[in-house]
């Protein structure tokens, strides 16, 4: 028989040791500068991957041997009521290697610490209290009011909750396995189990979640909701899921409509077998009903939103529906006023005069361009392909490096649904063709509290990471997933210095290749792209711009078509001083009639209940 060989991969796509030649074969066909090697012994292929890290003493790869001496058991297992027996076998040292032997062995830059969000305001502890109180809450408001600040302190609350619950894991282990508590033990909901989801699967990956779609189990939701319902129940997982999950996060649900939020309740009911709403899952919701609608079926006229469901009532109380009114993203109280009045539809005729004025060129000491902002993506993608090819730099083009993971079903991806998965969910591109000269702007938070999604710049080099350090510029701290290629030449951007970062951003950095995931409603990777995060600037869809902060934006209000599109795209800028506004008219400011009548009742009740205590803090009783 021939002798077994194991394939040590040090330089690659996805460093490592692999068990086959055709494995090992693609994390090295094609890649710049790889070094693999073959053994006979799996341990001596491992030492050699781990020699490798030497010189670089913050990369760690994950060890194919060290095993626990413990069952290896999950929450998944609980909850899908797995067998002892199964566990065991499940666990033997034999399938143990293989899986780890299948799974490859990583090598990843550990990251940098997250930035810290800024504090809460008053309004949005009180809403945090509510909420971890048990309480059923949507909460909306302006653009820039922080309403994702808040989600985010919303799941870590959550998440450090269940981790202080999980402390007596061990004992739980125990029981499990000598067979007590086996009894409704993969039914019992748990209170601090949070599903993260969003409407859209970008607002997915910016929260770190999945789309509800994913997460419930529906496909596109089209379906009778009793044949949805009946299509949960065959897959145990997703079914566990509904049984077991404590709240449920739905950001932008002003994006779904009224007939998918009947059919999720009506769903959440049957499975939980309870009349109670929603099943008695803790549905927290956030969105602006004011910016872009939902879709249908392609189609944006003739909507219908959440706050029309028949359940909305049922689930969401009058008392706890709030508008977020403390704008952080911009600083002038006159671009307040006049966004605010934009965002209910109307615009006063001095501000209208504002607003024509603001078609002047804005000359930027840097020289660098605004990021153009347009409604359609065929404008977009010929503008940006115009500005590319007049460049007389050579071009280079970077491709993303696409890894496939697991669906909401436990199923695996292949290469091509892993793509068509990364391209529908993310901004990251699969194909980044960029030249010196060229415009860009970051889609990830960097871990520096200096870059952010939206930064923008020029690059002015390709530069290999040592060619890079040897002048002093160093890499942008990111999330890298694995080790950047050194024999690699990464552009070089010079980033615009923003007026609200937290630190001073360097002139130059090197912007190599990161990570970005797109989550499963387990919280595991469906698919992986490995791509630099960047895309060209001269031009953004309006849509793709929502949730971002522009410093420089250029706005052309020409193509407009829909309520709301106004407001989002002018909402993104952070001053009229750094804002253009092309083909600008008092017209083109929409808002949907059946949302300002739905809105005004709660936001002047809450409106009139925060001037009223305004009134009291400030009054001098004398008794």
């Amino acid at each position: 028989m021939p002798k077994a060989k194991w394939y040590a991969v040090r330089v690659g796509r996805r460093p490592g040791v692999y068990a086959n030649w055709s494995e090992a074969e693609n994390q090295v066909r094609g890649y710049p500068g790889a070094l693999h090697k073959s053994f006979p012994d799996p341990r001596a292929a491992e030492g050699w991957v781990r020699a490798g890290q030497r010189h670089n003493p913050v990369i760690t790869t994950t060890s194919l041997y060290r095993q626990s001496s413990k069952q290896l058991i999950t929450d998944e297992d609980l909850e899908l009521d797995t067998s002892p027996a199964e566990i065991k076998q499940r666990n033997s040292p034999a399938v143990l290697l293989k899986q780890r032997m299948d799974s490859l062995l990583t090598t990843e830059i550990k990251p940098c610490p997250a930035v810290e969000d800024p504090p809460l305001s008053a309004q949005q502890e009180e809403i945090l209290c509510r909420i971890l109180n048990g309480e059923n809450y949507f909460f909306t408001g302006s653009a820039g009011t922080g309403k994702s600040v808040l989600l985010r302190a919303i799941i870590k609350a959550f998440r450090q909750r269940e981790a202080d619950e999980r402390n007596d894991k061990e004992d739980k282990w125990k029981r499990y396995l000598s067979g007590e508590d086996r009894n409704g033990q993969g039914n019992e909901v748990k209170r601090w189990k949070l599903g993260v989801t969003a409407s859209t699967g970008m607002a997915g990956v910016n929260i770190g979640g999945s789309t509800v779609h994913s997460w419930a189990g529906i496909g596109l939701g089209e379906l009778p909701a009793q044949k949805l319902y009946e299509n949960i129940l065959r897959n145990k997982i997703t079914a566990k899921r509904w049984k077991s999950t404590g709240a449920l996060i739905i950001d932008e649900v002003s994006m779904i409509d009224s007939k998918l939020f009947d059919k999720l309740e009506f769903i959440a009911r049957k499975i939980r077998k309870t009349e109670k709403p929603f099943g008695g899952i803790q549905l927290i919701l956030s969105g602006d009903f004011f910016q872009l609608p939902p879709v249908t079926k392609g189609h944006i006229n003739n909507c219908s939103f959440a706050f029309e469901a028949l359940s909305w009532s049922k689930v969401i109380p009058r008392e706890n529906m709030t508008s977020l009114t403390r704008v952080f993203r911009q600083k002038e109280n006159r671009f307040v006023d006049i966004l605010e009045s934009m965002r209910k539809g109307f615009i006063k005729p001095q501000d209208v005069e504002v607003l024509r004025g603001l078609a002047r060129d804005v000359k930027y000491p840097e020289g660098i361009e605004p990021i153009g902002l347009y409604p359609q993506k065929a404008e977009v993608a010929a503008i940006n392909s115009a500005r590319l090819e007049a460049l007389e730099t050579p071009l280079q083009i970077f491709s993303s490096f696409d890894v496939p993971g697991t669906n909401s079903h436990g199923w695996a991806l292949d290469s091509r649904q892993a793509t068509e998965c990364l391209n529908r969910n993310t901004i990251w591109p699969q194909d980044l063709e960029l030249k010196v000269g060229a415009l860009v702007m970051l889609v990830t938070n960097m871990q520096d509290g200096v870059l952010v999604n939206g930064s923008t710049g020029t690059v002015v080099d390709f530069m290999t990471l040592s060619e890079a350090s040897a002048v002093n510029i160093h890499p942008a701290a990111g999330n890298y997933g694995s080790a950047p290629d050194p024999k690699v030449a990464w552009p070089v951007v010079e980033f615009i210095p923003s007026k609200h970062a937290s630190g001073k951003v360097a002139k130059r950095v090197v912007v190599p290749q990161m990570s970005v995931d797109v989550l499963n409603a387990a919280g595991r990777a469906e698919a992986t792209r490995h791509q630099i995060p960047l895309i060209l600037a001269w031009a953004l869809t309006i849509h793709k711009s929502q949730g971002q902060t522009l410093e420089r934006v250029k706005i052309d209000l020409n193509n407009i078509f829909v309520e709301g599109q106004t407001y989002v795209a002018i909402s993104r800028a952070v001053s009229l001083d750094t804002l253009q506004l092309l083909n600008f008219s008092a017209h083109k400011v929409m808002a949907h009639s059946r949302v300002i009548e739905w809105a005004k009742p709660f936001e002047q009740e809450q409106k009139d209940e925060e001037e009223w205590d305004e009134l009291l803090a400030g009054a001098n009783f004398d008794f």
